[in-house]
Formats: structure tokens, C-alpha cells, sequence
């Protein structure tokens, strides 16, 4: 079944801050960042997701472009997301997640866990939306 949301439980704080600082940020990408947001390069402080514009009748398929405003959800432990996971990437239903490049989660290595799979997901073929708890 299809997702259409990017806050799966939980309410997370929105907020609505920032502009988009580069293209390509879509809803469930990790940002960084409060007037100028940019995809998230492997920082581990902040729990942000871009979500999705709604209100304004626009979809989790619909990308920020530049200077757009950007809706950004502050997600704290126990609330579920519906993320991206880096190409390459192949995780079990509750495996530790953290954050890579470019707004995406890899699978936990060394850094910092903020995210644990609530299902398996083989992204080897590209980049694909995972459930994800945040830890």
C-alpha cells in the first residue's frame, strides 16, 4: 500500500521557517538548517523531515524548488516517518538507521543511530521511501 504522507504516528512541531537552498528536496528528505534549508549531508543533530505541502494541494511526490518555502516536521523519538533511503542500500524490519548524504538514511555503521526500519527494504536499484521510527 501506497503511503501518502510523510508523518506516519506521532505529530511532529512544523514548521514553515525556511527556503529551500538548492533543488531536489523532496518530502521525506532529511534538511538541515532554518532560513536556508539544504539537504542533510550526514549531520546526526536534527530529526527534520521536509513534508508535504497539502495545504496547498501538493503531494509526497512533489518537489521544493528553489526559495520555495519549505514545510519541515521536527520528529522526536517514537514517531514514525516515511523516509528516503540511499541507493545501495539493503535493511531488515529493525535495523538501525543514520544519516548519509544528500537527505538520505543509510544503514547504521559508525555514526549516529537516528532511525530504526519498521520494514525491510532493498534499495539497490535507487533511492526508495522506508518506514522508519525515529530513535
Amino acid at each position: 500500500m501506497a503511503r501518502r504522507v510523510i508523518a506516519l504516528m506521532g505529530l511532529p512541531y512544523y514548521n514553515e521557517d525556511g527556503v529551500a537552498g538548492e533543488a531536489g528536496i523532496k518530502p521525506g528528505h532529511l534538511v538541515s538548517g532554518v532560513t536556508t534549508l539544504l539537504l542533510n549531508d550526514g549531520d546526526p543533530a536534527a530529526r527534520t523531515f521536509a513534508c508535504e505541502r497539502d495545504e496547498m494541494g501538493d503531494d509526497i511526490d512533489t518537489a521544493y524548488a528553489v526559495d520555495d518555502a519549505v514545510k519541515v516536521g521536527s520528529f522526536t523519538p517514537g514517531q514514525r516517518v516515511y523516509a528516503w533511503l540511499a541507493s545501495g542500500q539493503n535493511v531488515a524490519i529493525g535495523a538501525f538507521l543514520e544519516p548519509g548524504s544528500n537527505g538520505l538514511l543509510i544503514a547504521f555503521g559508525s555514526g549516529i543511530r537516528i532511525a530504526r526500519a519498521l520494514e525491510a527494504v532493498d534499495a539497490t536499484a535507487g533511492d526508495t521511501r522506508i518506514r522508519a521510527e525515529v530513535y
